[in-house]
């Protein structure tokens, strides 16, 4: 069966008008486990790709407290002046690293890409450094980057493999985040824009990221869950977009629903998720004697920090007063909610049970 599926990604990509390299790799990016990989090692350019590392980098910049969310990012001449796409924001203007992450993920903004860049490490040179540094302690082995974005550059190459690695690192490192990958839609500056990833119309897809350059052909990163299973596909060289989506598509069905009892490292996980979901982590937003305002609070809360949005926010009686909270399931994501809190001059308050 494999090698009939081999044929069937390779048929109609054997007279490539742009010699971009076919290659593929399905897996469990939680166990590492591959179920399916045809030339994954093969050195290509990974277009937008490249943005997934400029977006790790991020997560673990905001979990270090170097950033926040509402930080501003300012647009260098250098950032203005990168080739589509783009925002086309004007230089010296600026618009937020919550808003920056958006437009990496849904609009694939290049000048977005080098702005913050320049926020975190001074230049684009010295942040392309940091990427190569991550990519080494990450085992990218096959992996170099030249850029923050993916535009044509002859030194910036990586595989099927390193980007599947790669993927896997924000799944797991970064589970807080993952519902930015789901949304296909952002309005920044008064614009509004949408995904590229038509596939997220499916609701097991979380898109991780889409790419196409004329050398590199179509690409794609796409995370499917089923039954509190991930699974990860990544796919490089396609003709076109359809049938980039075709391909990844038919390939994640055929591996969405396989069994992985049997997998001891999945048995493994499956038992520490266990004993780690025994806790939930409660984020105190608030505490007064009216439920209506505790109720305000939380508008209050919503309208100042966007990522405030994507939780269930939720009110109890305790004696006298009414407190607002919000429940997650590990102490980092509780962490990272409470400091941006926090960091607009409100209280929040941490407890584990």
């Amino acid at each position: 069966m494999r090698t009939i599926l081999i044929i069937f990604i390779l048929t109609v990509n054997i007279s490539h008008p742009l010699f971009a390299k076919i290659a593929s790799v399905i897996g469990n990016p939680l166990t590492q486990e591959i179920y399916f990989e045809v030339n994954k090692d093969t050195k290509n350019y990974p277009a937008s790709l490249t943005k997934i590392m400029t977006l790790y980098i991020i997560f673990d910049e905001l979990r270090l407290n170097n950033i926040n969310l509402n930080d501003r990012v300012y647009f260098s001449k250098h950032a203005t002046y990168q080739q589509p796409s783009k925002l086309d924001v004007k230089e010296k203007d600026y618009i937020t690293v919550d808003e920056i992450i958006d437009s990496l993920i849904i609009k694939s903004a290049n000048d977005a890409s080098v702005a913050i860049a320049e926020k975190i490490s001074g230049s684009e040179k010295k942040f392309v450094l940091k990427m190569n540094n991550y990519a080494k302690n990450l085992n990218l082995s096959n992996t170099n980057f030249a850029n923050p974005h993916g535009l044509p550059n002859k030194a910036n190459l990586s595989t099927a493999y390193d980007i599947f690695k790669l993927s896997s690192k924000i799944i797991s490192d970064f589970p807080e985040h993952l519902h930015r990958f789901k949304k296909t839609k952002v309005k920044i500056k008064g614009k509004s824009y949408k995904s590229h990833n038509t596939l997220l119309k499916y609701d097991h897809y979380i898109g991780l990221k889409t790419g196409y350059t004329r050398k590199s052909g179509f690409q794609i990163s796409l995370l499917s869950i089923n039954n509190d299973e991930y699974l990860l596909g990544i796919y490089f060289g396609g003709n076109s977009a359809k049938e980039r989506n075709k391909k990844i598509n038919f390939l994640m069905n055929k591996y969405r629903n396989k069994d992985t009892s049997k997998s001891e490292k999945t048995k493994k996980l499956k038992v520490k998720n266990e004993e780690k979901n025994t806790i939930v982590y409660t984020v105190q937003t608030s505490s007064f004697k009216k439920i209506s305002k505790s109720k305000m609070h939380i508008t209050l809360l919503k309208n100042k920090i966007k990522i405030l949005r994507s939780f269930e926010h939720k009110i109890k009686k305790n004696g006298r007063y009414f407190i607002s909270y919000i429940n997650v399931d590990d102490h980092r994501t509780a962490k990272n909610l409470c400091n941006e809190i926090k960091l607009n001059k409100l209280d929040c308050l941490i407890k584990a049970s």
